[in-house]
């Protein structure tokens, strides 16, 4: 199976993209705080913060997971810089690239930084033409332990979105309290990313034009 994303590049071993932080996840991060609330609620509201973190940093972000990306030479990612190809793969931490085929013939001289930036050597330009394709297959995703905040950052905007509309302003428990900030409180949809947010999350968004 394989799954093409959003982002123009297909996960090859996935038939559909894999959940960030499942509700079990969540309920553990929470102490199962919010068990009452009904399991399809909660799973919806992680779906949309993840899709809403995964959309700002451009890419699939989860564990590492092999790609394949079909492009052409006209591409906005594949610059012709003298007799070589550099290619912006649409991922961040970059771990391997197995193969890089150009209009049919595969090139093996080739060094990728982490942050996707691709280069490949030498390239024969000679019959090539604007829509001749390019193939790039490689791996990309986080380390296990890279994973924890954003699985935290998820589960801080859906607690938010569960406990805001039910008309939660603060809560004690064991007695301490917690009074929720009202910017907090304003924008307390799953989706909505605050400033705090996004720069947590610049490290992992793709770089270069897409």
């Amino acid at each position: 199976m394989s799954l093409l994303t959003q982002w123009g590049y297909t996960l090859t071993e996935e038939s559909e993209l894999p959940s960030i932080l499942t509700v079990d996840e969540f309920n553990d991060l929470t102490g199962s705080k919010y068990a009452k609330e009904s399991e399809d609620r909660i799973e919806a509201e992680l779906n949309a913060a993840g899709a809403a973190v995964r959309n700002f940093v451009g890419w699939h972000l989860y564990d590492a997971a092999s790609c394949l990306l079909r492009a052409a030479l006209h591409d906005r990612r594949v610059t012709a810089v003298g007799p070589d190809l550099l290619i912006q793969l649409p991922a961040r931490f970059v771990s391997e690239v197995t193969s890089v085929t150009i209009n049919g013939t595969e090139y093996e001289a080739f060094d990728c930084e982490t942050n996707g930036t691709l280069r490949v050597y030498d390239v024969s330009f000679l019959g090539l033409k604007r829509y001749s394709p390019v193939v790039v297959e490689y791996t990309a995703g986080l380390p296990a332990g890279m994973m924890d905040p954003i699985r935290e950052l998820i589960a801080h905007r859906v607690t938010h979105a569960v406990a805001v509309p039910s008309g939660i302003t603060s809560e004690a428990s064991g007695g301490v309290s917690v009074t929720y900030n009202s910017n907090w409180i304003n924008s307390a949809q799953s989706t909505t990313l605050q400033d705090t947010n996004k720069e947590l999350l610049m490290p992992y968004r793709v770089q270069g034009v897409f």
